[in-house]
Formats: C-alpha cells, sequence, structure tokens
C-alpha cells in the first residue's frame, strides 16, 4: 500500500543505481553467473540499498536468479535461460541491456508515481476537516 515505503524496493536511497548497475555487469561481462566476490571486483562499492549484491539480487527476482547453492548464484533472467547451454552464455546485446535498464527505470518511476498518490487527498481531507470543524463551531455558538 502507498503508505508502507519501506515495501518498495525501488524507493530505497541508491536503489535504482545499484540495481542498474548489477544488469550492466551481469549483462555485459564475459562470466553470465557471478558471486558475490566476483561482482565486488567489478564493482568499485558495494551496493548502497542493500547489505550485499546477492542480498539486492534476491530482493529483484524480476531481473535476477540467485541459486544459494552454487559456486557463481548472481545471474540476469534473460541471459540465464537464453538459448546457449552451460555456464558461459555470450553477453547481452548493449539494445537488450538498454531495454533492461529502461525496464528498471520504468518500475522505479511507477514506484515513485504510487508512493504519491495520496498525497493529492490531502487537500480534500484539510478542507473536510475544516469544514467539519466550521459547521461544530457553528452549531455550538448558536446553540449558546
Amino acid at each position: 500500500m502507498c503508505f508502507h515505503r519501506n515495501n518498495n524496493k525501488y524507493l530505497r536511497e541508491g536503489r535504482l543505481e545499484d540495481v542498474m548497475a548489477l544488469i550492466q555487469v551481469l549483462a555485459l561481462d564475459k562470466d553470465s553467473h557471478r558471486s558475490e566476490e566476483g561482482l565486488k571486483s567489478e564493482l568499485p562499492a558495494s551496493p548502497s540499498s542493500s547489505e550485499s549484491w546477492l542480498q539486492l539480487a534476491k530482493e529483484h527476482h524480476e531481473f535476477f536468479r540467485v541459486v544459494e547453492r552454487k559456486n557463481n548464484p548472481i545471474s540476469l533472467v534473460t541471459r540465464h535461460v537464453s538459448e546457449d547451454a552451460g555456464e558461459k552464455r555470450p553477453p547481452l546485446s548493449p539494445e537488450h541491456t538498454q531495454a533492461l535498464l529502461n525496464s528498471a527505470i520504468e518500475l522505479h518511476d511507477r514506484q515513485i508515481r504510487r508512493s504519491q498518490r495520496w498525497t493529492v487527498l490531502i487537500p480534500i481531507w484539510v478542507a473536510v476537516i475544516g469544514g467539519a470543524v466550521a459547521a461544530f463551531k457553528a452549531l455550538t455558538c448558536s446553540s449558546t
């Protein structure tokens, strides 16, 4: 619901940037599956919106696949299910990668719009409460 901002994954500070960075590494790197350590070697810092890259991937199953029992548990869903067999799937095309990045941006924007919908109601609530208070005062003043 719109009042529970913490449930909206993309609204966490730095989340979109973290998701986009992880998409790029997993889409364009020669290795299609990565470990936490492998991601740390590619990315300059830890994610700012999660405790680890593994945790971030787990929270975004719309893009990432996590199989913890493997040595390299993190992959992009779209790259993992590509037609080529084995762990060495070819990198995604720049166009396909851009489409994934655009999808992340769109999901982020939708969650922002959804979280702001209730703010339109504030002036209405203020008017209703103000009207009720004014009516109550008018009724109590006229009865005395």
